[in-house]
């Protein structure tokens, strides 16, 4: 029996989920809905894009109760935290999107809703939050805890038991290292090394990173 599927989001973040999705055979793509209304009509991989997310409760009444995330994330998760939580408040369930080629160890603890790459590797007792992103190639060391709405990019290591805090973005090929804490908000540019602490909603770069400004907090 195959399982009726929306994703939302129509972007190359979707791109990259359908295809993991498409080496299970227990989901049927039923199309993509986008907040653009240009795209309204068009196709993305082969799926038509039907509309914005007013179409939700149309398809629940036709029986389709999953969906994914395609909306990926940079330096700003929240765009893909409301999608995401906007779906689970009309009583929809998400799916999680992981490519036979990850590496995930069977004593670590996995959300809800995540996408998890070709080539990561996902350690011994990490523990992942919901709607987690792992990009490809990714490591995540033994006993870090990762926080809802996370994206860490693609080569970025995170050293053993590292704390990232909800809504962080670790960039392309950054490295944390062992034991440290990364804010909730925050993002850690591409390359940066992180060698101490980072609070909640800055942005660090740098070889060690240092703090290159604040975020302003959301009203």
């Amino acid at each position: 029996m195959t399982i009726p599927v929306i994703g939302l989001g129509a972007g190359g973040h979707a791109k990259v989920v359908i295809e993991i999705l498409q080496f299970d055979n227990q989901y049927k793509f039923v199309g993509l809905l986008d907040r653009n209304p240009e795209l309204c009509g068009k196709t993305t991989m082969g799926l038509e894009i039907l509309g914005d997310d007013d179409q939700l409760p149309i398809l629940m009444r036709r029986g389709v109760e999953h969906f994914f995330v395609g909306v990926g994330g940079t330096s700003d998760l929240r765009p893909r935290r409301r999608v995401y939580e906007f779906a689970l408040s009309q009583g929809m369930k998400p799916v999680s999107a992981i490519h036979p080629s990850a590496t995930i160890s069977p004593s670590a603890t996995l959300g809800k809703g995540l996408t998890v790459m070709a080539g990561a590797i996902i350690n011994a007792a990490a523990k992942l939050g919901d709607n987690v992103i792992i990009s490809t190639g990714a490591i995540v060391e033994h006993d870090c805890v990762i926080g809802n709405h996370v994206h860490i990019a693609t080569g970025a290591t995170l050293g053993g038991t590292v704390r990232i805090g909800e809504g962080a973005h670790i960039g392309i090929g950054a490295v944390v290292r062992q034991s440290l804490r990364v804010g909730a908000g925050t993002v850690v540019a591409a390359g940066a090394v992180v060698v101490k602490d980072v609070p909640d909603n800055v942005t660090v770069a740098g070889v060690p990173a240092r703090i290159l400004k604040r975020a302003k907090k959301d009203a």
